[in-house]
């Protein structure tokens, strides 16, 4: 039997992880946190200095839905 669209809930909200950086404490962003490693590293945006940082380290943020213009 065929779902209707209207029928579905909606996905209102969407999760990314978030490390803070070691020498500048600024947040660093991680969208794909599932696939993470147990350590990995990434740049810092704001001093690009990079670090290794633990996969426990991350912090999941859930952020509003990312559409610009709302679907009719």
């Amino acid at each position: 039997m065929a779902v209707l669209q209207s029928q579905r809930p909606k996905k209102s909200a969407y999760h990314r992880g978030v490390v803070a950086c070691r020498k500048c404490a600024a947040p660093i962003p991680i969208y794909k946190f599932k696939a993470l490693p147990d350590e990995f590293s990434v740049h810092c945006p704001k001093c690009r200095n990079r670090g290794i940082y633990s996969k426990s380290a991350v912090i999941i943020e859930e952020l509003p839905e990312r559409r610009k213009k709302p679907r009719d």
